[in-house]
């Protein structure tokens, strides 16, 4: 043979070997930056915490601007505004949305990535036959298309991670409001029960007394009865209130992830102050650039812009182009080109197109039908708290008037100048409008808070630092 030949055999051999090597150490490579499974187990029981010294009271985590720092001690009582803080912080659905955001974030990640080429291998061996050699290919590929949407697709995957973290402190703000509420009502109930209380033992009192005189035949059936119905009326007032509170309680613990049985040591704060007209009129005109669920929705309809753009760029001709080595049974190196094109000619992604400007129309129309809603609900929202204002200023004047005559009609009635009838009407009447005001004053404090969640607002109560 040729020594000639033989060199450009040996050649021939080496540059496959190199090929083959390099080929097999990018693989090495790649394969060596993989990520590795990792077992995370589910846990085996609840997470609760037993008593509030447990909660997290780490405030510099809060993101709402609307809830003013302040520093919590829950060994010295935690007041509305703090229990809203403390849900923020310990909420276990809070942290399962905080999480749900993670998700986002992650695709914002993976839009981001350049797309990895393709290395086709191939390779055709001759039977034993003098003067053919082992042929080869070699063609590594890339996808120009996913280049020329990377862009669109990115914006698309920031605006929806901006959405999932806006959505995020609109829960945030929801739990926090939703907790005061809880709170206003535990407090309010309770204090309800204490009075009812005072009442119900003075109605028990004398169901009692007129149990023993119709024993002794000195009061009439029809006048035991009576007392008794009207204890029995008094015990069911005072066991309603004292289960709306115990509900709501309960309610507050598996918001804020405490235990059933662990209670908070709550204490009231100052009560609502009446908003006035021009500063909700501000703060109804400023929530587009203002409220998270609003900047929300505009993130998503920016991220859905992104996606119309992509499935626009989409309809031009897609490309994947690549460059090829090869060498035949025949010992002869070739270096060429591939590129495969699909030519927009019948689809041109028009399907995909309509789609997604019908869902950028959809979005569009939702995002304005939650401001018309909006600006509704604070409307009605103004209107009930002007109703329950004055209807709670009615029983503040009514009931102290009512409780001023039980008070003159206890000894008159002992003196016999005034009849049964006409004192057990009193009593009645003072446990029912008591009653009546301590659920208006309820209504008000949480119509007061369901206005400043609409409006985005601090706490008019939050004045302690």
């Amino acid at each position: 043979m040729d020594p000639r030949d033989r060199r450009r055999g040996f050649a021939a051999r080496k540059g496959g070997r190199a090929v083959g090597l390099a080929v097999a150490g990018a693989m090495a490579g790649a394969l060596g930056a993989c990520a590795h499974f990792t077992a995370a187990p589910l846990p085996q029981g609840p997470d609760l915490a037993t008593s509030a010294s447990q909660l997290s009271v780490d405030v510099s985590r809060v993101r709402l601007a609307p809830l003013p720092p302040r520093r919590i001690d829950p060994a010295k009582g935690v007041d509305p505004i703090d229990v809203a803080i403390l849900a923020v912080l310990n909420s276990p659905d809070l942290a399962a949305k905080r999480a749900a955001a993670h998700v986002a974030a992650a695709q914002t990640f993976s839009a981001g990535l350049l797309p990895d080429p393709t290395v086709p291998l191939s390779t055709d061996i001759p039977d034993k036959m003098a003067g053919f050699y082992t042929a080869f290919a070699v063609t590594p590929t890339i996808d120009i298309s996913a280049l020329i949407t990377r862009s669109a697709t990115l914006r698309a995957a920031r605006a929806s991670e901006s959405q999932a973290n806006l959505d995020v402190l609109w829960s945030e703000w929801s739990t926090a409001q939703q907790a005061r509420q809880y709170a206003v009502t535990v407090l309010t109930n309770d204090e309800k029960a204490e009075v009812l209380a005072r009442l119900d033992a003075e109605l028990s009192e004398r169901a009692r007394q007129s149990g023993i005189a119709l024993t002794r035949h000195d009061v009439t059936g029809p006048v035991a009865s009576a007392d008794l119905a009207a204890k029995l009326d008094a015990d069911v007032q005072l066991a309603a209130a004292r289960v709306a509170a115990d509900k709501a309680r309960h309610q507050l613990n598996a918001l804020i992830g405490l235990a059933p049985d662990a209670r908070l040591p709550l204490v009231d704060s100052q009560g609502p102050h009446d908003p006035e007209p021009a500063a909700v009129q501000s703060a109804l005109a400023a929530l587009p650039k203002r409220r998270p669920d609003l900047l929300a929705l505009q993130a998503g309809y920016e991220s859905q812009n992104g996606v119309l753009r992509k499935s626009i760029l989409a309809q031009f001709p897609l490309l994947n182009v690549g460059y090829s080595r090869q060498r035949d049974t025949g010992n002869i190196y070739t270096n060429g080109a591939a590129a495969t094109v699909t030519l927009p000619i019948f689809n041109r992604n028009r399907g995909d197109i309509a789609i997604q400007r019908a869902t950028r129309e959809r979005l569009a129309q939702e995002y304005r039908a939650r401001l018309d809603q909006t600006v509704a609900d604070v409307a009605q929202a103004q209107v009930d708290l002007a109703n329950q204002q004055a209807a709670l200023g009615q029983f503040e004047t009514e009931v102290p008037r009512l409780e001023a005559e039980a008070d003159l009609g206890r000894p008159a009635f002992a003196r016999r100048d005034l009849d049964s009838a006409a004192y057990l009407a009193i009593e009645q009447a003072v446990i029912k409008e008591v009653v009546a005001m301590w659920d208006t004053r309820l209504a008000r404090r949480l119509a007061d808070i369901g206005l400043e969640t609409m409006l985005f607002l601090p706490p008019a109560e939050a004045g302690r630092p």
